[in-house]
């Protein structure tokens, strides 16, 4: 019955990206009541449960996974507390975390539900979802066209996109499938039925197919594949030395972006940027390189129409996006808040899963580091709630059932040695 349940509130959670409604005047989208409802049902399961070993595995890992959530919070706050902020535009940086933190709540409160088999509960759901909408988008425009556009889609590389197949080009679930394609490809002898869910994989992510999404899963499962052949301390290490060179070589691309990058991309190169160059001139003047600059606090750049610079009283609804997740983090939280937050995206986390999971969950969690710093550099992908469940929950699903065990003994040993009875009481 949980297990139906589940299915359904998480099949509506993918399927309601874009259907909203209002309450009070304020615009929610449809999405957040069925996220709500799962955690409200992994809630009831825990009064019912109680399992305590699967519980103590997940507070920790959902305490290091909201991390690089809440740092930006924290500097943003200092930011609009000097700026002497307006309360709409602090409420809009505090509800552009909230589903952050709801993604990963989500993420936990499905582990805590099937164990590790939670990864397939999702992924079947979020199959489910792509196939309602397909099916909707045929039932529409027709199987003929459907397969016709298709087609054009594949052999054009995505240089050709037809009305129908736009309708179903939601990059959010598309981004999503990534982190399950290298859990896949890098565990295959560890799943059952890995054929069949590498096939409703790839079929769903090629059919929202985006082509830095290729990119980032190759260079993702390359890094990978290559760190998990060296020891486990080697690994390791070389996973924390390429940390600190994607560290560096996101700060260099910011300031190469500010000092004319992409201008000698589009002129010496002839590459055609899509109007980058035009939208982060637009950009320089609200932010610098040094050390001083504290930001402009969480979700200013909805305020600004960054094709045409100009910043607007009220957020802006729709206006052109930044499409670089490393300059509007660094836009918005400033120079020390920018470290502060990629450290504890990938330096405090890659320490963790290694040191917690072992060298299979570092490895992937690296992977997915890497699928996310190609998607960052290009996209809007931080606050995209269904990749960020789908990042949390895969390395979070990794030696689960082990580590859970290993918790439960562990703290029963303690309660022991502390003279207590197993529930925290001395005798």
């Amino acid at each position: 019955m949980v297990s139906v349940i589940y299915m359904v509130l998480a099949t509506g959670m993918f399927f309601f990206q874009d259907a909203y409604f209002e309450v009070g005047g304020m615009e929610l989208s449809l999405k957040n009541p069925c996220a709500l409802g799962i955690l409200l049902l992994a809630l009831l399961n825990l009064t019912a449960t109680v399992r305590l070993d699967r519980l103590l595995v997940l507070s920790r890992h959902t305490a290091v996974q909201v991390l690089p959530c809440l740092v930006p919070l924290v500097f943003s706050a200092a930011v609009w507390v000097q700026a002497r902020a307006e309360t709409s535009a602090v409420l809009l940086g505090v509800t552009m975390v909230i589903p952050q933190l709801l993604s990963v709540l989500v993420a936990a409160a499905t582990l805590y539900l099937f164990g590790s088999k939670g990864v397939w509960y999702c992924l079947g759901a979020m199959c489910a979802a792509n196939l309602a909408g397909i099916l909707l988008v045929v039932y529409e425009g027709g199987l003929g066209a459907f397969l016709e556009e298709f087609y054009i889609m594949l052999v054009t590389f995505t240089s050709e996109t037809g009305p129908l197949m736009e309708r179903l080009e939601t990059h959010d679930l598309a981004f999503a499938f990534g982190p399950f394609l290298l859990y896949l490809l890098l565990y295959w002898k560890k799943h059952t039925r890995p054929a069949l869910w590498l096939v409703l994989t790839l079929l769903f992510f090629t059919i929202g197919l985006k082509r830095i999404a290729v990119l980032a899963i190759v260079l993702g499962l390359l890094t990978a594949a290559l760190i998990r052949l060296l020891s486990e301390k080697a690994a390791r290490q070389t996973a924390l030395c390429a940390a600190g060179a994607m560290m560096a070589a996101s700060f260099l691309y910011i300031a190469g972006i500010r000092y004319g990058l992409f201008e000698l991309l589009e002129t010496q190169l002839g590459l055609d940027t899509k109007g980058r160059v035009l939208m982060f001139n637009n950009v320089k003047p609200y932010y610098d390189i040094n050390i001083a600059f504290m930001g402009k606090g969480t979700g200013f750049e909805r305020y600004v129409d960054w094709m045409t610079g100009i910043q607007s009283p009220a957020p802006l609804r729709p206006q052109s996006q930044i499409h670089n997740d490393f300059l509007r983090m660094y836009l918005n939280v400033g120079f020390f808040g920018y470290w502060a937050w990629i450290w504890s995206w990938l330096g405090v986390r890659l320490r963790y899963w290694f040191r917690c999971g072992g060298k299979d969950a570092g490895c992937l969690f690296l992977g997915i580091c890497v699928y996310c710093f190609v998607l960052y550099a290009t996209d809007n992908t931080v606050y995209y709630p269904y990749t960020m469940t789908a990042c949390a929950l895969v390395p979070m699903a990794c030696r689960l059932e082990e580590l859970a065990k290993d918790a439960l003994e562990k703290r029963c040993s303690q309660w022991s040695e502390s003279g207590g009875d197993g529930l925290g009481f001395r005798r």
